[in-house]
């Protein structure tokens, strides 16, 4: 199984919509990184960034629906 495969939205550790806490879990990193990360690309390049995040957040499955 690839690691995209893995990668889930995180609602229980959220703030927003749970891409970033969820992203962060898939590649071992922390959450808080992922989210500083996530506001200077919002600064630097709000259009690329807010796109990619909404996009993560419509298409990524919840955790409840990739447990088997």
């Amino acid at each position: 199984m690839s690691i995209w495969h893995r990668i889930t939205v995180d609602k229980k550790h959220s703030k927003l919509f749970g891409v970033c806490s969820g992203i962060a879990k898939a590649f071992g990193y922390s959450r808080a990184s992922v989210r500083v990360v996530t506001v200077i690309g919002i600064i630097f390049a709000p259009v690329v960034t807010l796109a990619m995040y909404a996009t993560a957040a419509i298409i990524l499955p919840t955790r409840s629906q990739t447990a088997l």
